[in-house]
């Protein structure tokens, strides 16, 4: 049975308990691929996103568990995913991240990744690529792509990262909710969604938008219906 952490995003100590719950389930010795193509890949992106990702895992590493990583980017051939124990794709731009996926085949062997049973890391704009739709982050479509279709992994549900819980995102997430017809989840950096065969669990508080209905509030260990 696959395994999804959709994570509101922030940086690596705001994100750090639900970050565990991602590295806690991998084996000891484990193999990641990291896929950061959501944001530009210029040589400075990539070394920056290297960087990162090496600190992040480092703050998860011990003595019992011992992580390594593969990075992939667009134009690399395409890896064979169940060669690793999971998937993390990073935070940037969602629209960039769909456009770069679906050109390069990798939107399509993510999916099948995912329906066979792979354990996979959303982070922000990786999170926002499994929903319904790509519509809660519309601001980031720079270039006008056709194309809002998430891999719907969520059941039927969009995400929205980086929730503030002020009045302004409030507004802002009620409004999408109702000009594109969606149930929207918003995600706070410190929070996240745990898909698996028990459902979709919570982390932290989250808020879930639905057209015409109150918004619901859920607390961390509830599960969505």
């Amino acid at each position: 049975m696959s395994k999804l952490f959709l994570s509101g995003g922030g940086d690596i100590e705001t994100s750090y308990l639900f970050d565990s719950l991602f590295f806690d389930s991998l084996p000891q010795n484990a193999n990641i691929l990291y896929v950061p193509v959501a944001m530009a890949t210029t040589m400075t992106k990539t070394e920056a996103a290297f960087d990162w990702f090496s600190k992040l895992i480092s703050r998860h590493s011990s003595n019992d568990r011992d992580l390594d990583f593969t990075m992939w980017n667009d134009g690399d051939s395409l890896p064979i995913l169940h060669n690793y124990d999971a998937v993390y794709v990073g935070g940037g731009n969602t629209y960039r991240l769909l456009m770069v996926l679906e050109k390069s085949g990798m939107l399509d062997a993510l999916k099948k990744y995912i329906r066979n049973g792979g354990v996979y890391y959303g982070g922000s704009a990786g999170a926002v690529i499994t929903g319904k739709d790509l519509r809660t982050v519309e601001e980031e479509n720079l270039e006008n792509y056709s194309k809002h279709d998430g891999m719907n992994f969520v059941n039927n549900i969009s995400v929205f990262p980086h929730f503030s819980n002020s009045e302004e995102q409030e507004s802002a997430v009620g409004n999408i909710c109702r000009k594109y017809v969606l149930r929207i989840a918003a995600l706070p950096e410190n929070s996240g969604l745990i898909i698996d065969e028990q459902g979709i669990g919570v982390h932290g508080n989250i808020h879930l938008y639905e057209q015409e209905k109150e918004t619901i509030f859920y607390t961390s260990g509830q599960i969505i219906k």
